[in-house]
């Protein structure tokens, strides 16, 4: 490994690439669920790798790093590091598996120990290989927030989905960078569809696996991003009793299972000990140290509160700014204020999420609420866990919109969801509210309009 930290590497990022097209495109094959729309998903996920590609060429080839900033460099040079180390200690492909496991053994150690084993197996300790990796995950996590959609929603709902997450500005940026974004959002994505179909079918072998394996490895990247899909998975198979009773034997099995690595050993300790120092004097040292962050890199994202956190009252209001500033930030003075131009790119992404927000979000929301609340009940647990704990921390504008960005997928399904609803009361002049559920598995979305004209830009079912 002759490479410096400061190589890009385009040319070794490319081949690894084209490698991970092939090995992705093999991989959607193998699913029965979803085979019928096999390679259209194939499609999608190719589409997406090669947006996400060439914007990780744009950001650090052509110098649009400059502008977005590189906060969070340190991880993949430290991946850099440990492959060298490994390399030198003459460690074979056999014992690497017991290296890895050492990313369990601190705080989100996760990304610098998988960027290792990639530079080590590969023999490219550079940055577009690390990029390569995350563009490839970033396109697989369009396909399962599409296969999540799918089984909760019509067809035409889920594609929307997967085309507005290939897409997606935030989405694209993040994946394309080095950042550990990419791989936690499709850890959560992969829970969370294996809890949605455990739902379904019971205990699955596959899915239970699957669900297991990727809630445990969530520990070394996010811990407690471990903790909220943990507790949405658990609640949504057990509240699934209520419509399946083959989910609650889905459940003990994870429970039994996920035990060790949650409630003992010193994996679970070490988090313990973490979670323990959240209290009011740990947010606040957050929120104005990520408040004078922005001033200090002069991005004027930081956002000055002075509540006093002790009291509830305090809190409360508080949390609602944040949350305000999770769902719709940055404001339009926020903008004009700031000297950012990361911050003014923002702006085309925004004015669609902005209308997105009303006329599908909040319409989606209502609806599953009312109609499908145990159907939708795991993402709807995770998107509260996730929504607290953000809304809680919030100081920073920056930081918020990425945090959002790591929630898309999921608000996008509700959003889809909520646009197609409004869709069909609009065509077939009935509330879905008071009348027949139009998305209710007993009550299929017709295929014509009731002149018996067929309904135009009707999609089959999944």
């Amino acid at each position: 490994m002759n490479a410096t930290v400061y190589d890009t590497g385009p040319v070794e990022g490319f081949a690894i690439f084209l490698g991970l097209l092939v090995a992705g495109a093999m991989l959607l094959t193998v699913t029965r669920r979803h085979s019928g729309t096999t390679q259209w998903q194939i499609r999608v996920f190719l589409v997406a790798a090669i947006v996400r590609f060439a914007a990780g060429i744009a950001i650090y080839e052509f110098g649009l790093v400059h502008i977005l900033k590189d906060e969070d460099s340190a991880g993949w040079t430290v991946g850099v590091a440990l492959a060298s180390e490994w390399q030198q200690a003459g460690l074979t492909i056999l014992e690497l598996p017991f290296r890895m496991v050492e990313a369990f053994e601190g705080h989100h150690r996760g990304y610098r120990y998988m960027v290792g084993a990639l530079f080590f197996m590969t023999g490219a300790p550079v940055r577009m290989v690390a990029a390569a990796l995350n563009c490839f995950y970033g396109a697989l996590t369009c396909v399962m927030a599409y296969r999540i959609a799918a089984s909760l929603f019509p067809e035409v709902v889920a594609r929307r989905v997967a085309w507005w997450t290939c897409f997606w500005p935030a989405l694209i940026i993040w994946s394309a960078q080095t950042v550990k974004e990419p791989v936690v959002i499709l850890l959560e994505c992969i829970a969370l569809y294996c809890c949605v179909r455990l739902r379904e079918v019971g205990t699955s072998p596959k899915h239970l696996t699957l669900c297991l394996l990727t809630t445990v490895l969530l520990l070394p990247f996010r811990f407690y991003a471990a903790f909220i899909v943990l507790g949405s998975v658990m609640v949504g198979l057990a509240m699934g009793t209520l419509k399946n009773v083959r989910s609650a034997a889905a459940g003990v099995v994870l429970a039994v299972a996920l035990t060790p690595f949650f409630l003992g050993g010193t994996v679970f300790l070490r988090h313990e000990a973490e979670l323990q120092r959240f209290d009011v004097a740990y947010i606040e040292s957050f929120k104005k140290g990520a408040s004078q962050g922005g001033a200090a890199m002069g991005a004027g994202s930081g956002v000055q509160q002075n509540y006093d956190l002790r009291t509830r009252s305090g809190m409360l209001t508080s949390i609602a700014v944040g949350a305000v500033h999770l769902a719709l930030a940055p404001f339009p003075w926020q903008l004009a204020g700031s000297s950012s131009i990361r911050m003014l790119f923002t702006l085309p992404e925004l004015v669609f999420w902005w209308w997105l927000f009303f006329a599908g979000l909040i319409p989606g929301f209502r609806y599953v609420i009312k109609r499908r609340l145990l159907d939708t009940l795991p993402l709807l647990i995770f998107l509260v866990g996730f929504g607290l704990l953000y809304s809680t921390m919030f100081a920073n504008v920056g930081l918020v919109f990425r945090q959002r960005a790591q929630l898309l997928p999921w608000l996008l399904i509700f959003a889809s969801a909520g646009l197609e609803l409004t869709r069909l009361q609009r065509l077939h002049r009935l509330n879905p509210f008071q009348n027949a559920d139009p998305y209710a598995a007993a009550t299929p979305l017709p295929d014509e309009a009731p002149s018996g004209e067929p309904l135009p830009g009707r999609v089959a079912h999944a």
